[in-house]
């Protein structure tokens, strides 16, 4: 069983797949391409110097495209026993599923490390070792903040942060946006918003979507197409996925149930 961290070169299959997972995932391009698609986010292509962030339950579609290997780096926030990774960082950095491109420098520190993760892999230590030291690389370059450094002024307005959410539910919402609707900034809107409600903002806006799905294919006679873009999901498989996660049937199964 694997605590806190885990590095290991995974070959994208080149036939797609698409699944969510109970934990944090970083995917960084090492040799050739592969195709994403973050719940939300859209489609780009990860290869060397590029990847994305996916966290906790977001779904994800991927293919491979032609021979490729990537390096990927899997969180468990809640087993952290490894002080070589904070809490606080991983909140920062996985509050919303992106996609990043980076600078050449990073790209050789990477290839280096998925290098010797091809030769000494096996050996969980330097899987965790080579996790930290890239999560760390990836924080300085994408966030940039010290750790430990949110302030203690400023107070969560979740009523206010509930409206707002209404208001956008069919369209994109950035975390920043809500930070800004309580006068934080990014770091300590973050920070605030775990130790309150316990999800990340992410989690939050997209449990406030799927109880409005639910409402609407309980309580309404729109298709199920329709209820995905009235809720801000990314398309109907996206609702569906969602909906069986939580529920454990299909939007059309819960409508019937409710009938």
């Amino acid at each position: 069983m694997w605590l806190g961290g885990q590095s290991r070169i995974v070959e994208m299959p080149l036939s797609g797949d698409r699944h969510h997972h109970r934990h944090h995932q970083v995917v960084l391009g090492y040799v050739g391409q592969a195709d994403f698609e973050l719940e939300g986010t859209g489609h780009d292509q990860v290869t060397l110097g590029a990847g994305c962030l996916v966290p906790t339950d977001c779904q994800h579609a991927f293919q491979g495209l032609g021979d490729n290997r990537m390096l990927v780096l899997d969180f468990n926030r809640d087993a952290i026993a490894d002080s070589r990774i904070d809490t606080e960082m991983l909140d920062r950095l996985f509050d919303h599923p992106h996609y990043f491109h980076l600078d050449q420098q990073f790209g050789q520190f990477l290839t280096t490390m998925a290098a010797e993760m091809e030769r000494y892999g096996h050996d969980s230590h330097m899987q965790q070792h080579v996790s930290a030291l890239l999560l760390h690389s990836l924080y300085q370059r994408l966030v940039g903040q010290p750790i430990g450094n949110a302030s203690a002024q400023g107070r969560l307005d979740l009523q206010r942060i509930d409206q707002l959410i209404r208001q956008r539910l069919s369209g994109d919402l950035s975390v920043a946006e809500l930070a800004d609707c309580c006068h934080m900034s990014l770091s300590q809107f973050h920070l605030r918003f775990r130790q309150t409600t316990g999800l990340t903002p992410y989690q939050y806006v997209m449990q406030h979507r799927l109880d409005q799905a639910a409402w609407l294919l309980q309580c309404s006679t729109h298709n199920i197409a329709d209820i995905a873009a009235e809720t801000g999901f990314s398309s109907q498989s996206a609702l569906t996925h969602a909906v069986k996660a939580r529920y454990g049937v299909s939007p059309g199964q819960l409508r019937k149930q409710a009938r």
